[in-house]
């Protein structure tokens, strides 16, 4: 901006976002002083001339597109000269043009997100080294300072020499880089703090080294970065500096070969203790337990003398003292704090003492130590894949977790996982692809040492892909198909290319591979060209499996997991058809008819749960149809076979669903038959679902050991639940246990154990075990829930169901409000717990002292009125329920008005409720608070009190019955008696108390619980 004032310049910053201080303009202005003009152009320093296009006259020089015209056509003298514009294109005399005269583009380098965070606050704290000073007998004489010495002798009459000190007062900083596997992802980070350490100013030089392995545990180092470039290895040990004055970084993850075999422990240890030493670990803290050099915090403590001797006192008391001859090891974060730490550590005066992470380090490894990394943990041997991604989900952080699915789409070589990390997700950094690198999911593929490749072992790729789209898919493998064409050439058929295309539901512009090709022909041979051909396909077959044509069998079982996933009626509805197709085969195979026919039975027991067959009143048929289906499978198939044992299983959910359907008990006892234990297959699978545990030798046993112990574990639930609902609470408890301790052994998912954990809750209460047990039963559910609000939610209502039985108050209330709230808010759900909670708040109010929590009641259900839909049956229980709660208000506190809603909503509740047991109960609470009304505000209502007992026996012996009748009868007859005492008619009100006790004894022979207090109160009246 020539000819600006600095007033209007600072306007402009300040306008667009930058408010600079009055230091930072002045530097700013100095520099530009500084800086000056462009070189002239016979300065041979200075650019070259850019020469103007020759058939451009000279006239029009000044009128090309792009450039303003000055005001009014021409330009004033008083105007500054246009600045020279410089061309995109390279000059046409330039260096690499084309023959034919056509200009090259040269490429243009955008700014990359830095691998240190924090560049300047890192210079700032790499400049504070300069403060190092080494021990002053370490510092190098050169000669007699003859001046100083002169001076000195006259001063104190003494000649005595003065040595004049070296002139070099700044100390060397050397950079040793690790060469493992997966530290060529910190080649930016090395990078960028060797150009901080050279631009703080600190250091008089800066090196950098590659450290080596050559196999025989001798760490040897190199000035190249690559282990088949190098020119000549020579000892690390050539780098040590006794003088104190090179200070040293080592900079590795502590996972590679070198820690493995224990040289790089070694190296440290053997490092001069004079001189500073620390370790850049690159990795975030809460993985450097997991490697072969694990930090602890603590004291970082240097003694007065000057150098880089230094002690470490931990935070935390360690198990077993570290040996004499152990050596801390600084092992510092790449930020600014931890640098600033260990700068105030080494360059202060006196003792000084910094918070840090350190390492032990000693000459012989400890055992396990050596072997230990992020990817295997010790004292664990293989694991399945999906124990290695559990592992992994568990301990990698979000940007990791993301990038791992993105990867599963590309081939693993590291310049194309960086190109999809950067394009997918350029909020990240080295770290993340580290922790994939190290997480333990990669397996390194055999003769990639020199550019290494990876791929992601067993079935670890598809469980990845099962969590990413097939639009996010397709675009990785876009940005993987250009990665092809730079590093293949354009020539070479684009697997990557094709697949991203056929994932997009394009027509592939380039040729299309088969989905069986072993690696482009037409490239390179070798592991990465195969890699490219290999993994797309893999992709392409995962997200379009019916790119191979499938049977109606495999069809319908895609189906049907497609609409587990998606609960799309349509895509249920063409499941059904592939399966009839598939049974309408002529004389299939054993194999496949049996699992046509499961198929078959199982989407029809899907479809009975549709809203289509809700509404169709077809939900019997279907489930009719399915069991037939099911029994068909189960009766054709292999003995002893796992078909046989999904056949079985099947079966029985399905006739369980009928008996919930119909009320049919004989489905139930036809359930138990299909899961007898000595019926086939279930001797066989129990066997094998042991042998299985136990690892059998035999391959194909082994094999299937993991199917016959899900099938083992589901028949034990099945029973168990189906015993349950036969009121066998006490076989079904044994069944129910077994489970649940195979289910603990297994490891099975918290969705899984929950409710088979609440089922056995279940039948140890109706069984009537100890509440201990129970108890235990029901946390141990919780745990199992996790934070899935879903499994929690069920869990926190039976703990209070529970404790309310138990009378444990305080832990019920805070059970029933924990499961409150995380029900939806206008859920029924959460209306049932308002509900089941205000009954029991209720039930205590109406005790002697139940005043305080009163108010509580009524209005936990006034809130579950309140949030019940205006047609739900269950509006006048609830109505029923806040006029009680308002009836006891009135007997504790003796409000009038709350006795009057309280009739009323009663009134409402015995008009509206649907269930004679509801009705019953309305019209018994109406009956008292029509006689308390009498009593307290000398209302006529004797007679409608009256009726209101007449008719609360009516209801009650219409829902329950007359033998031996109900709680509710013979608290109606009690109120008759009551109220025609009142009347005065003692005869009548004597023989109504005679016909309430004789209906309690009915309920006292037939074990039914009553309140005695209630059974008492009828024996004084008669």
């Amino acid at each position: 901006m020539p000819g600006m004032r600095l007033d209007e310049l600072i306007r402009r910053l300040r306008h667009g976002g930058l408010d600079l201080t009055a230091e930072q303009v002045a530097d700013a202005v100095w520099l530009a002083r500084r800086l000056g003009a462009a070189a002239p152009s016979d300065d041979p320093g200075g650019a070259p001339d850019v020469p103007e296009p020759a058939h451009v006259p000279p006239e029009e020089r000044s009128e090309r597109p792009g450039e303003p015209a000055p005001s009014g056509g021409r330009r004033t003298g008083d105007d500054p000269a246009p600045s020279t514009p410089v061309p995109l294109h390279t000059a046409a005399g330039a260096s690499g043009a084309l023959v034919d005269g056509t200009q090259h583009i040269f490429p243009v380098r955008a700014p990359a997100a830095t691998a240190l965070p924090g560049l300047l606050g890192l210079e700032k704290a790499l400049r504070a080294l300069g403060r190092y000073r080494v021990d002053a007998s370490a510092v190098q004489e050169a000669g007699i300072d003859e001046e100083k010495t002169a001076e000195h002798a006259a001063a104190s009459g003494l000649l005595l020499p003065v040595p004049r000190l070296g002139g070099r007062h700044r100390c060397d900083v050397q950079l040793l880089m690790d060469t493992g596997p997966a530290m060529a992802v910190w080649g930016r980070l090395v990078e960028e703090l060797r150009q901080a350490c050279q631009q703080s100013g600190a250091f008089a030089s800066v090196r950098v080294h590659q450290l080596y392995d050559d196999g025989s545990g001798t760490p040897l180092v190199g000035t190249t970065a690559g282990p088949a470039r190098h020119t000549r290895l020579r000892s690390a040990d050539e780098l040590h500096d006794p003088s104190g004055r090179c200070l040293t970084f080592v900079i590795s993850d502590c996972v590679g070969p070198l820690w493995q075999n224990g040289a790089a422990q070694r190296l440290l240890h053997t490092w001069p203790r004079a001189s500073p030493l620390a370790v850049i670990q690159p990795l975030p803290p809460r993985l450097w337990g997991r490697t072969a050099l694990p930090a602890e915090p603590g004291l970082l403590l240097r003694p007065a003398e000057l150098g880089g001797r230094i002690t470490f006192l931990p935070d935390d008391e360690p198990w077993d003292e570290p040996a004499a001859d152990a050596r801390p090891v600084p092992v510092l974060q790449p930020s600014a704090e931890a640098f600033e730490a260990w700068a105030r550590l080494l360059s202060g005066t006196g003792p000084t003492r910094e918070r840090a992470w350190a390492a032990w380090t000693t000459p012989e490894v400890p055992s396990g130590a050596s072997a230990r990394s992020a990817a295997s943990p010790p004292g664990q041997g293989p694991r399945g894949d999906d124990d290695l991604l559990r592992a992994f989900r568990a301990g990698a952080s979000p940007g990791a977790l993301r990038l791992a699915v993105y990867l599963a789409a590309a081939p693993l070589t590291l310049p194309v996982m960086q190109l999809v990390q950067r394009a997918m997700l350029p909020d990240t950094g080295p770290m993340e692809l580290a922790e994939v690198l190290l997480g333990g999911l990669l397996r390194q593929l055999p003769g990639t040492e020199a550019q290494p490749c990876f791929a992601y072992p067993g079935r670890v790729q598809d469980l990845l892909l099962s969590s990413l789209d097939q639009d996010t898919a397709g675009l990785v493998l876009k940005h993987c198909s250009a990665y092809v064409e730079r590093h293949f050439g354009k020539g070479t058929r684009n697997f990557a290319a094709f697949a991203a295309a056929r994932l997009a539901d394009h027509a592939p512009t380039v040729g299309g591979p088969s989905l069986d090709a072993d690696g482009p022909r037409d490239a390179e041979g070798g592991v990465e060209a195969e890699l490219f051909a290999r993994i797309p396909a893999r992709v392409l077959r995962f997200y379009l499996p019916d790119l191979v044509t499938p049977g109606p069998v495999e069809e319908a079982e895609r189906l049907f997991g497609q609409w587990q996933a998606l609960a799309d009626p349509e895509v249920l509805h063409r499941a059904r058809e592939q399966a009839e197709a598939a049974v309408r085969v002529p004389a299939p195979a054993g194999d496949d008819s049996v699992r046509a026919r499961l198929v078959l039975g199982r989407v029809l027991r899907a479809e009975a749960g549709t809203s289509a067959a809700r509404a169709g009143g077809r939900r019997t048929e279907l489930l009719r149809t399915a069991v037939e289906e099911l029994a068909t499978a189960h009766s054709t198939a292999s003995a002893d076979s796992a078909e046989q044992a999904d056949a079985a299983l099947e079966l029985a959910a399905g006739r369980h669903e009928l008996w919930r359907l119909t009320g049919e008990t004989e489905q139930l006892t036809a359930a138990l038959e299909v899961l007898a234990p000595e019926s086939a297959p279930w001797p066989t699978v129990a066997r094998l679902a042991g042998e299985g545990r136990r690892q059998a030798e035999a391959v194909s046993e082994r094999a299937d050991a993991g199917r016959f112990q899900v099938a083992h574990r589901a028949r034990l639930l099945r029973r168990g639940r189906i015993l349950l609902d036969l009121a066998r609470p006490g076989a079904a408890v044994p069944e129910l246990e077994e489970a649940c301790a195979l289910l603990d052994l297994d490891g099975a998912p918290g969705a899984v154990r929950s409710p088979a954990l609440l089922d056995l809750a279940r039948a140890l209460r109706a069984a009537g075990a100890e509440d201990a047990m129970t108890r235990a039963v029901l946390v141990a559910a919780e745990r199992a829930a996790g934070d899935d609000p879903a499994l929690r939610l069920p869990c926190l209502a039976a703990l209070a169901t529970f404790h309310d039985a138990a009378g444990e108050t305080r832990e019920a209330d805070e059970a029933y409000e924990r499961a409150a709230l995380l029900a939806p808010p206008d859920s029924l759900r959460r209306c049932e717990l308002l509900t089941a909670w205000g009954e029991s708040l209720l039930r205590r109010a109406s005790a002697g002292d139940g005043a305080r929590i009163v108010d509580r009641a009524e209005n936990v259900l006034r809130e579950a009125l309140k949030a019940l839909p205006a047609w739900s049956e269950q509006r006048g229980r609830l109505q029923g329920l806040v006029g009680s709660a308002l009836a006891q208000r009135f007997r504790h506190l003796g409000f009038l008005p709350d006795l009057f809603e309280s009739r009323h909503l009663l009134t409402q509740a015995v008009r509206a409720a649907a269930d004679a047991g509801v009705r019953a109960e309305a019209w018994l609470q109406l009956g008292r608070v029509r006689l308390e009304g009498w009593y307290r505000a000398g209302a006529p209502v004797l007679v409608d009190a009256l009726q209101a007992y007449e008719n609360a026996e009516r209801e009650a012996g219409e829902a329950h019955g007359t033998d031996p009748g109900s709680v509710t009868a013979a608290r109606a007859r009690h109120g008759r008696g009551a109220v025609l005492v009142l009347m005065g008619r003692p005869g009548a009100a004597l023989t109504a108390y005679r016909s309430a006790r004789e209906r309690w004894q009915g309920l006292v022979a037939a074990l039914r619980e009553v309140d005695w207090a209630d059974v008492e109160s009828t024996r004084r009246a008669e």
